[in-house]
């Protein structure tokens, strides 16, 4: 009994090798550089789909170069839609009488089959056939972009720009979010079904090097909707989420600074892309005037002025010949617009915080 119990285990292990069993996904963490989403995002979370890495950032550049660049897209597609106008009046006749022409009516495309030589058919059957492939063309691929304009797509989630536009508006502050293009597909799909997707190296690299350019300082500092490429597209249902979320309450517009996020392995990963290392310093006089300032617009619900104020005085600050009366009394006059949209008194604000002193550029 003994040997027989011996040749059964060798059989079993023999079994084993030739048949392993699939190992599950590695649990030592998510892949470098991402790491595991904060619940607080949970919600903004919950409104994306799962099958596309998103890049979110914030857009702080002026309204006036918003509204410029999204007059470009609308005059296109009013001179697509006029011209599809004009197409279908001209066309229209035309196709109408080649179809009444199958019925037996005598119209200008009739064509005598008897007398009707074979290059004369073949001829009218070509130009004919090339006629309605144009046609074809133009109506289901250049007429398509008026449609996705106005009404967006599946892809989209039946969201274009003109409803992006008609319910947020034109913001100081935007939160901008777009999604890779089909690119992003294979690297989010499992090779089995309910199975789990665990990247490879060259996969990890290729995310890297699709991300990291689109999220360069220099990029961004463009306005979102010249951000469209060949790798990635404006989502602007998330877009609107996000807003709506941000307007709530429920999350945070820090939050939703410069981040990478992708469904890896049944759980959502962000990735800070460049994130700026903080230091730990004393606080000192102007640290303290700093946090009265922000802590006054968070209260009054204006945290997004905070955030275009600091970046008004670090570009001023960076100019030559530094940040200059002329350039803090222009920065104020700016500040006093934003306050005002936000409906906040501005010598009542001043008031609160105790002035000016000590707010970066206004230390002399």
């Amino acid at each position: 009994m003994a040997r027989a119990a011996n040749k059964k285990a060798a059989r079993n292990t023999a079994a084993s090798n030739q048949d392993p069993k699939p190992q599950p996904p590695s649990t030592s963490g998510p892949p470098s550089p991402f790491q595991y989403a904060p619940g607080s995002l949970q919600p903004f979370f919950s409104t994306l789909p799962t099958d596309h890495i998103y890049l979110v950032h914030i857009d702080n550049t002026p309204v006036s170069l918003k509204k410029r660049v999204f007059v470009v897209p609308v005059l296109l597609n009013l001179l697509i839609t006029l011209g599809l106008c004009v197409r279908v009046y001209y066309a229209a006749p035309i196709y109408f009488q080649q179809i009444i022409t199958i019925f037996g009516y005598d119209t200008a495309y009739t064509v005598d089959t008897h007398t009707a030589g074979a290059s004369e058919l073949i001829n009218t059957l070509s130009s004919r056939t090339f006629l309605l492939m144009i046609d074809y063309f133009i109506f289901a691929f250049i007429g398509n972009w008026p449609k996705e304009f106005m009404f967006g797509g599946k892809v989209s989630r039946f969201v274009g720009p003109r409803q992006w536009r008609t319910t947020l508006g034109f913001r100081d502050t935007e939160i901008i979010v777009r999604r890779g293009r089909i690119w992003d597909t294979p690297l989010l799909t499992p090779e089995v079904p309910d199975g789990v997707k665990t990247w490879k190296v060259d996969e990890e690299l290729t995310i890297k090097v699709k991300i990291d350019p689109a999220m360069r300082a220099d990029y961004l500092a463009k306005t979102g909707y010249l951000l469209l490429d060949k790798d990635w597209d404006l989502d602007f249902k998330a877009m609107l989420d996000a807003h709506k979320l941000v307007d709530r309450g429920t999350i945070q517009l820090k939050d939703l600074e410069s981040l990478a996020l992708v469904y890896y392995q049944k759980t959502w990963l962000i990735w800070r892309v460049h994130e700026t290392a903080v230091v730990e310093v004393e606080p000192g006089p102007q640290d303290s005037a700093l946090e009265k300032f922000r802590g006054q617009l968070t209260d009054l619900g204006a945290e997004d002025v905070f955030f275009r104020w600091i970046e008004i005085v670090q570009y001023e600050t960076s100019q030559p010949g530094g940040f200059t009366e002329g350039r803090q009394a222009e920065a104020l006059r700016e500040l006093k617009r934003l306050l005002s949209k936000k409906g906040v008194d501005y010598a009542q604000f001043w008031s609160n915080i105790g002035g000016q002193a000590g707010l970066p550029g206004f230390d002399t």
